[in-house]
């Protein structure tokens, strides 16, 4: 019984997050790539997903303090987050990762920087819902190896 609620409490967590824009459709593809051989995939997913992005926003703060900015790599960089990011489900940070790109293909330092603000805060509350749904994964995890061990 208190893994049926664990699982009814996830999906009403994440339908929330769908409903604030946290979160889109793609995180239910990655949610569907789960199964029984490979109990522990979203857990995978988040935890990559989370390093690289937290790499990527180093980086990009790092080209931008640059007194001369390599745009070029900027963009690069913020397409790729934005990739990242979308194929979790991550819809608001997509969106900011996209303003950020718009910004440095026209070269703005300043709407580089404000942007990148923007990706930082949503990458924070991205990071932690999932963190969240993490745990409620490893709790469902732990209690269907506790009911097979029964």
């Amino acid at each position: 019984m208190v893994g049926i609620d664990l699982r009814q409490q996830l999906q009403n967590y994440i339908e929330s997050m769908h409903e604030q824009g946290i979160l889109d459709h793609n995180f239910h593809n990655v949610q569907d790539l789960q199964n029984e051989e490979n109990p522990h995939f979203v857990l995978e997913v988040v935890t990559m997903f989370c390093n690289d992005a937290e790499n990527g926003i180093a980086q990009l703060a790092r080209y931008l303090d640059e007194l001369v900015v390599d745009y070029p790599k900027v963009t690069g960089l913020s397409h790729q987050l934005r990739g990242s990011s979308s194929s979790v489900g991550g819809h608001r940070m997509a969106l900011a990762c996209r303003e950020l790109r718009r910004a440095s293909d026209v070269n703005n330092k300043e709407g580089c920087f404000e942007a990148l603000g923007r990706v930082r805060h949503e990458y924070r509350i991205l990071r932690d819902n999932l963190n969240n749904i993490s745990q409620m994964e490893r709790s469902i995890i732990t209690n269907a190896a506790r009911r097979g061990q029964q």
